[in-house]
């Protein structure tokens, strides 16, 4: 996953899998909502050290009526936040440079529950473009630095457009590639080449439990993904698919990941891609000491974030999410679901991710009743592996997802 969550760094204690903090503040400032109910009155938000400036969003916005929002963010982790008003099922908001600006700035859409509903990096170049699909009673637009920027002034046009066509939810098709792979390429990296799965390379251990890996590693992403219109399938079960599918590959290895995704597709405009699952590298996990099917679930985990961030999901902080960057080795290990966490700092400051409405919207939900995700505790074996291994654990291992490290990479 190349977006796939910033990076995962998994100590043996624990996996950083870079994230936000959970209580939607920016650095060294005010809550979120208290940076949203000043910006009327003092034109101040986020850290609440620098001046958002003349110009803000106003709180009903005319439609087809561009509006500028001018301001300015310092380093790292400094924010704004403006109230665009309501924002109604088919409108269109774009926002882009202003004339003259030559500098590129994290944009973001929240809706009223401060969940990311778009996130682009704009610049002379870019523009963030976004349909509204559910109606919300509050659109805010959030500006930071761009990751590795000082920051700087900002000016951007905001215009809101009524009556757009929503964009349908459309069905996934994912091939989970076991059979070994030439000159397989993701993202920008060179190819890669590698062989047929064998358990082996995980644990020797594992000799002979192949067929046991990887029917684990297909049950934990069927289970993950049950709720939506995606639809997984294996080289184990028949020939890569005909028409458009998005392929995960399994195998290889990388010194410092275990996953690695095209990019953070995000409402999933290309519906082929790639993501890369490092199988070898998790026998740097050997002490842990896993069954075959244990370890299915671990890398299934890792496979599904991955297939997260091409369906345009990014990184969360809550290790009970699949999209989580900051759980422990122990966390992947067990059965992980989508949930609502709050964003990943790399991603965006401040602000939340609903992961199962994104992915409601993006492809659909299947018919039936839905049971909320339960994540499933460490069984007692685990329990007691995992106390008698803590003080092992402190080696910093690889990081989860290669997309993480750089979302705008």
């Amino acid at each position: 996953m190349r977006l796939r969550w910033t990076v995962i760094v998994v100590s043996f204690a624990s996996v950083v899998l870079f994230a936000c903090t959970p209580d939607l503040t920016g650095t060294g400032g005010p809550s979120l909502i208290d940076a949203v109910s000043v910006v009327g009155d003092t034109g101040t938000a986020g850290s609440g050290t620098s001046p958002v400036g003349s110009q803000t969003l106003p709180t009903a916005q005319t439609q087809n009526a561009p509006t500028t929002l001018s301001g300015s963010v310092a380093a790292s982790g400094d924010y704004r936040l403006f109230d665009a008003g309501a924002g109604t099922t088919g409108d269109e908001w774009i926002v882009k440079p202003a004339a003259g600006s030559d500098t590129s700035f994290l944009v973001v859409l929240f809706d009223a529950d401060h969940e990311l509903l778009r996130r682009e990096l704009v610049s002379p170049r870019t523009t963030l473009e976004h349909v509204v699909r559910t109606a919300t009673p509050t659109i805010y637009v959030g500006v930071a630095p761009a990751n590795g920027s000082g920051g700087g002034d900002f000016s951007f046009v905001v215009t809101q457009r009524a009556g757009v066509a929503i964009p349908a939810p459309a069905q996934q098709v994912v091939w989970l590639n076991f059979a070994g792979g030439s000159d397989v390429r993701v993202q920008a990296r060179s190819g890669i080449s590698f062989p047929a799965l064998d358990a082996a390379v995980v644990n020797p251990q594992y000799a002979g439990q192949s067929a046991m890996l990887k029917s684990a590693i297909v049950a934990a992403m069927r289970e993950d993904y049950a709720a939506y219109n995606v639809v997984i399938l294996s080289s184990d079960e028949g020939p890569v698919p005909g028409g458009p599918h998005a392929t995960i590959q399994f195998g290889g290895d990388d010194p410092r990941l275990l996953g690695l995704a095209d990019n953070v597709d995000q409402y999933n405009a290309d519906p082929g891609q790639t993501a890369m699952v490092y199988v070898e590298a998790f026998a740097d996990y050997k002490t842990m000491e896993l069954s075959a099917d244990e370890m299915g679930q671990m890398i299934g985990n890792t496979a599904s974030h991955e297939l997260g961030h091409l369906l345009g999901l990014f990184h969360t902080q809550k290790p009970v999410d699949i999209m989580d960057t900051t759980g422990s080795a122990w966390d992947l290990a067990t059965d992980q679901s989508f949930t609502t966490g709050s964003l990943e700092p790399s991603v965006f400051p401040t602000g939340s991710e609903n992961s199962p409405a994104r992915l409601a919207e993006t492809v659909g939900e299947k018919a039936g009743p839905k049971e909320k995700g339960v994540t499933k505790p460490l069984s007692p074996e685990m329990m007691l592996r995992k106390a008698s291994l803590r003080a092992l654990m402190r080696n910093e291992l690889r990081s989860r997802c290669g997309t993480c490290l750089d979302p705008d990479g």
